[in-house]
């Protein structure tokens, strides 16, 4: 009988995953309005980039530098301002912002 149980309780567990992957596959638009924000999220080092800017992140990402629940953000349109740095936010910034200005000068 318990193995029975442990074989179902793995079966269900199994079964949400790809229900829990599916709501990492949104990206989320994230404003930076604090130049802080940015320099920290890029280790301090010395950036041209002009505030406010946008990026998209995975919704987790978004969730942890906004300080806002997963919930708070989808009932925002999938939309928040930063309120603090993370090495995630600056790879986005990195890939996204500096990339581009790089190709446009």
């Amino acid at each position: 009988m318990y193995r029975i149980m442990m074989a179902a309780a793995a079966a269900a567990t199994l079964a949400a995953a790809p229900a829990a992957a599916q709501t990492q596959q949104g990206l989320v638009n994230v404003n930076i309005t604090d130049l802080e924000i940015i320099k920290n999220s890029l280790n301090d080092n010395n950036v041209a980039i002009a505030v406010p800017v946008n990026v998209q992140v995975p919704i987790g990402v978004a969730a942890n530098v906004c300080g806002i629940s997963v919930l708070a953000i989808r009932e925002q349109n999938n939309e928040c301002t930063a309120q603090s740095a993370s090495t995630a936010l600056g790879q986005a910034v990195s890939r996204q912002v500096l990339n581009q200005k790089n190709r446009n000068n």
